[in-house]
């Protein structure tokens, strides 16, 4: 538990100086499944003989869903697990993306959870999330054939499914590219 005691705070503080504690449905503490989640990571790490290091950024808050209660992205890729003689989420297409919608009476559930490199919230008013990706998720047809060097990286946004209570990709149109273009690749 004493490594609870010092990421959850962290992530709130990094989340709260990003300007999401502004947002209804802020408390001292994430709801039980996030910490949960925490609590998971925490004791996988501990298994790879590591220990839980400081993981600001970790954890973004905003209001993704436009009900006025905030939601959670918790970022894997930005855990830090320092000594692990492994790593724990990280692979071929990233590590796990899981967002968590929040619900009035403080508490959540997961409405998505995928890989990616990397997760940002952005946009105003509407706040989204922006998924660093590459290859298939960029629209790249042959990406299983190629190294991950030579795949189109981007990023793309999720949008908010009402109707399924859960993100979907946006479309392909709107992802932006980063990174320079593999040798072979138009622009």
């Amino acid at each position: 538990m004493p490594t609870l005691r010092i990421l959850v705070p962290l992530c709130i503080a990094a989340a709260v100086a990003s300007g999401a504690g502004a947002q209804q449905g802020l408390s001292a503490r994430p709801p039980t499944v996030i910490m949960q989640e925490v609590q998971k990571l925490s004791a996988r790490c501990r298994e790879a003989g590591g220990a839980p290091g400081k993981s600001p950024g970790m954890m973004q808050i905003a209001d993704l869903t436009g009900d006025g209660i905030v939601d959670y992205v918790l970022d894997l890729n930005t855990y830090n697990c320092d000594g692990a003689t492994l790593s724990l989420e990280g692979g071929r297409k990233g590590a796990a993306i899981l967002i968590f919608v929040g619900a009035a009476d403080g508490g959540a559930r997961k409405a998505f959870d995928s890989a990616a490199f990397g997760a940002k919230v952005r946009g105003a008013p509407r706040q989204r999330v922006w998924l660093d990706l590459q290859g298939e998720d960029c629209g790249q047809r042959d990406a299983a054939s190629l190294s991950m060097a030579a795949q189109l990286a981007c990023t793309r946004p999720l949008n908010w499914n009402p109707s399924t209570n859960g993100f979907d990709f946006a479309p392909l149109r709107e992802a932006r590219p980063y990174g320079p273009r593999p040798r072979g690749i138009a622009a």
